[in-house]
């Protein structure tokens, strides 16, 4: 049964402060194959989450200064607009 484990978790288990020795009083395959299931789940989400750290990134895409100056421009117009506040072309009628 131990051989289908990583090794850390083999480890872990063979641990007698915190492995399998503190955690099952009497000892019986059903109650160590669920600690070394869970100890087994937590190893695969951390190498998981080691290899998307360890993860080649895209570069970052180049900057388009002619679409920045539209959304600045845009911005602004929108700004100068909300400060002028709402005419009456543009109220809903009645509402």
């Amino acid at each position: 049964m131990l051989s289908t484990f990583p090794p850390s978790v083999i480890s872990r288990a063979a641990d007698p402060v915190n492995g399998i020795p503190a955690k099952v009083s009497y000892l019986n395959l059903a109650a160590i194959r669920k600690h070394l299931d869970a100890w087994a789940d937590e190893y695969y989400e951390a190498e998981r989450r080691r290899e998307m750290a360890n993860r080649k990134r895209l570069p970052e895409p180049p900057r388009d200064l002619e679409m920045e100056a539209r959304v600045a421009k845009g911005l602004r117009e929108l700004a100068d607009q909300l400060r002028s506040g709402f005419s009456s072309s543009t109220a809903r009628d009645g509402k």
